[in-house]
This record gives structure tokens, C-alpha cells and sequence, in this order.
């Protein structure tokens, strides 16, 4: 695969030449926005720049202009917030920043240390979300994208005849590789979304833009259906749904059908260090297994180990270790972290999950998350998913405390309760003995981050 990452997609997206990348009022061709990203290409002469818009269309017209120099792109999210970014740009130390600031796409010289180029260059540095201590830099090389390009490009069944609506920032790469670059190749019309999430604005956007695909997490497909009564998802244009970045359940999972009937509905898993995407759940599965992510891409490999490091089996649970052509370059300026995550070649991804007779993947949780209490091992996100079956229950997050003797279980519900004893009979009702907690507490919310996900270790 030596092939540019840039003229694989300018290739492909001068075939689709007229398609429109819209974000409010603004618009602008594929033919077009070639053109732009090889005219700003020609004025990028440092090694290293972050991307930092306002706007998501801007963040994805900067993108493609650093594939088109050759130099390295870092995706930055103000949605995150100033600190946040600051974070990344003392971690990478890049010396340029692109900025849509004032309107128009610039770049901007900044000083934050000298820049140590990797040995091979990595056309991404993507950075964890590093809410709290340092964000890890994910090194993803062309290779490593375009072989996971490739693969979604397979399986995920979307046409030059479809509009995708992008609500999340590119600075996830579920979203940069997953949504951005397969529908540049595969030749849909963007209508991107920068504004913070409002899901009767999103639903206006799906009607008014006809958009037939959207990608998200559970939680931003759930709080669309909220808003979606009787026949109302039979007439929504919605052709394609894809759900990833966080534990589906069961709940989730039949609002999501009953909302959307008539839609096809993939349930993915991956991974930033994977480029990112690991497996995929047919459509014609989702029906009978909404749980599982599924089955591997075509060039992905991927082995559950026990804590032995031998290879587990059927329904036992162990680590998800990943092998093939998508696995990240390293960490940036961290070796012996890099070392410690990929090791003979295959990917450490720190979930605990299974593959079941049929063959599927299932996602138990993080083993940053895991509490062992009275020798059981405990997955907060599968206590989190029982729990949240409940109509009543909005959000729930659990994690361990300890009072310096034995570790315990905590739980904190948001959802229409009136007190504790209510949260504890249900919990008696959906959980087994060792999985009850002991302290509760009743929460207006459970906070997150920009992406949706629960933030575990406020």
C-alpha cells in the first residue's frame, strides 16, 4: 500500500467532483475543496500543525490540506475546552497552529517548545481526551489509515447517494476515519454540525438536509428517539445508522429499532490506537445480538487472552488484543508506553470482553475500570447497562472506594426517583448479591465529556 494517503482521496473525491460539503450557509465542492487543500498545502512548510477551529467543515478543510503537504495534522477540540487543548499542544509542542479564528483559515506561528519529528512520520497525531493528567498522542501512519479506510470502506453500505449528517468533532477518530474520510471516498454530501448538542435541532437538520446516514453514541441515538413519537421514525430520511463509543444496552438498543424501523442499524467497536475501527455488527444482526460489536474488518486479527496470555476460550472473558495493517505507529515521545500496549506486534487495548459460539465480540468494560471485591471481578459499565434497562433511570456510573481495608462499590443514578430505597430495590432487582453497591446517591447528572462518554475519574 504505497499509494499517498492525499492522492488516494483527491482521487476519489475529483470522481465525485460535484458532491457538496455543507455547514450552515457555507458550502463548498469536493472539485472545490481539492483545489483549496493543495493552494493551502503550498504555504504549510512546518513539520507539525495542530488543527483548531471553530468549525468542524473548516477543522476538515485544514485536515486534508496537511495530507496534501505531507506534514503532520494534530486535531484539536475547542469543544473540550482552551485547557484541554493547551494540554495537547505542551504534549506535542507543535510550532503552528491552523485556526479559523477571524473567519477565514490561517495559520498561526506559536511557541510551545521544539518539536521532536518521530523517526517515521505519522500523518496523525490523534490525543486521547486527557481529561485528567496527560493526553496520550495516538501515532497513525497513512498506512495505518488507509488499510482501515478500506476495510469500512467494505462493509459499511453507503453510496454517493447519501448525505451524511457529522455531529461529533474530528478530533475522535471514530469520526475523522469512520465518518470524514469513508464518505470523501465513498462520494456523500456532508452537512456538518459545530453547534452543542441539541437533539430537536439535530432531528431539523436530518429533515431539512434529507440526511440518510449519522453515526453516534447510544446516548445521542437514545435522546433522538426521545423526541421521536408513533410513525414519526417511519418518515425519517435516515437510511443508515452506525453506534459506537460507548456500552450499548438493552434499552438503548429497542428504543433505537422502535425509533428508527425502517433503518439499518451497524454497532461498531474500536479503538484510537486501531485508526480506529476493530469490528463491525452486520445489520441484518442487530436485531437478535444489539449487544455484540461483532466481527472483525477484513484485515483486523483479533485474540482474547486470558491473564496467562494464552488465548481464551469461546465465552470466556479476557483481553481484546488486535493485529493487522490499522494498528498505530506508537505513542508520540513515549516509548516504553508504547511497548507496554503493543507488544509482538499485536495491540493490548485494556477492554475485557469475549467471543461468544457464534463467533461475535462482546465489550465487557475497561480494565482501568475493573473492581475486584471479595475476589469477583466487577464491570462498572455492565452494572451501568443493567440499571439503565430501567425506564426510569436517565444515566448511572459506578466505581470503586475503598475505606483502606476492602474495596466497595459506589453508585451514583440520575433519573425519577424520590429516594435511595427506591434506587436500592431496584438494584436488588437487576443485579446479583456481588455486584450491589455499597453507598448510592441520587444525581441531577452524571458528568461527561464532548463526546459523550462518562468521565470516570473526576
Amino acid at each position: 500500500m504505497n499509494i499517498r494517503l492525499w492522492e488516494e482521496i483527491k482521487r476519489k473525491m475529483l470522481y465525485f467532483h460535484d458532491r457538496k460539503i455543507r455547514e450552515k450557509s457555507a458550502e463548498i465542492s469536493y472539485g472545490e475543496l481539492v483545489d483549496f487543500a493543495e493552494g493551502f498545502a503550498s504555504g504549510l512548510n512546518k513539520p507539525c500543525y495542530g488543527i483548531m477551529c471553530g468549525s468542524e467543515m473548516a477543522a476538515g478543510m485544514a485536515l486534508l490540506a496537511c495530507f496534501a503537504a505531507g506534514v503532520t495534522a494534530v486535531p484539536l477540540s475547542l469543544k473540550y475546552g482552551e485547557k484541554h487543548c493547551r494540554k495537547i499542544i505542551d504534549t506535542v509542542k507543535m510550532p503552528a497552529v491552523i485556526t479559523d479564528n477571524g473567519g477565514k483559515l490561517h495559520t498561526v506561528d506559536i511557541d510551545s517548545g521544539e518539536y521532536t519529528e518521530p523517526k517515521q512520520r505519522p500523518a496523525l497525531i490523534m490525543c486521547t481526551s486527557g481529561t485528567t493528567g496527560t493526553p496520550k498522542g495516538v501515532m497513525l501512519s497513512e498506512k495505518n489509515i488507509l488499510s482501515n479506510l478500506h476495510d469500512i470502506e467494505k462493509y459499511f453500505k453507503i453510496t454517493c447517494d447519501d448525505t451524511i449528517l457529522i455531529e461529533r468533532p474530528l478530533y475522535h477518530c471514530a469520526v475523522l476515519t469512520g465518518e470524514f474520510l469513508v464518505s470523501l471516498s465513498k462520494g456523500l454530501n456532508i452537512v456538518f454540525s459545530s453547534e452543542a448538542f441539541d437533539p430537536l435541532a439535530l432531528l431539523r437538520l436530518i429533515r431539512e438536509n434529507t440526511v440518510t446516514v449519522m453515526c453516534g453514541t447510544p446516548t445521542l441515538f437514545s435522546a433522538l428517539s426521545h423526541f421521536i413519537r408513533g410513525e414519526a421514525g417511519s418518515s425519517m430520511p435516515l437510511r443508515v445508522i452506525a453506534v459506537s463509543g460507548e456500552a450499548m444496552n438493552s434499552t438503548a438498543a429497542r428504543k433505537l429499532s422502535q425509533a428508527f424501523p425502517k433503518t439499518r442499524i451497524y454497532h461498531v467497536y474500536g479503538q484510537t490506537e486501531a485508526s480506529p475501527r476493530i469490528s463491525y455488527l452486520p445489520p441484518d444482526l442487530f436485531s437478535r445480538y444489539p449487544l455484540s460489536v461483532g466481527i472483525p474488518l477484513d484485515s483486523v486479527n483479533i485474540k482474547i487472552l486470558d491473564e496467562d496470555g494464552n488465548e481464551a476460550v469461546r465465552n470466556e472473558v479476557g483481553e481484546v488484543t488486535v493485529s493487522g495493517e490499522n494498528v498505530m505507529l506508537g505513542y508520540f515521545n513515549d516509548p516504553e508506553k508504547s511497548s507496554s500496549v503493543i507488544k509482538n506486534g499485536r495491540l493490548y487495548t485494556g477492554d475485557y470482553g469475549y467471543i461468544d459460539q457464534n463467533g461475535l465480540l462482546y465489550i465487557k468494560g475497561r480494565m482501568d475500570d475493573l473492581i475486584i471485591r471479595a475476589g469477583m471481578n466487577i464491570y462498572p459499565a455492565e452494572i451501568e447497562s443493567a440499571l439503565e434497562e430501567d425506564e426510569r433511570v436517565r444515566d448511572a456510573l459506578v466505581y470503586g472506594v475503598s475505606d483502606g481495608v476492602t474495596q466497595k462499590l459506589a453508585l451514583n443514578i440520575s433519573g425519577d426517583f424520590t429516594s435511595v430505597e427506591e434506587v436500592k430495590k431496584l438494584c436488588r432487582e437487576k443485579l446479583e448479591a456481588y455486584q450491589m453497591p455499597s453507598f448510592t446517591r441520587i444525581v441531577d447528572e452524571i458528568p461527561k465529556n464532548a463526546s459523550g462518554k462518562k468521565i470516570r475519574k473526576a
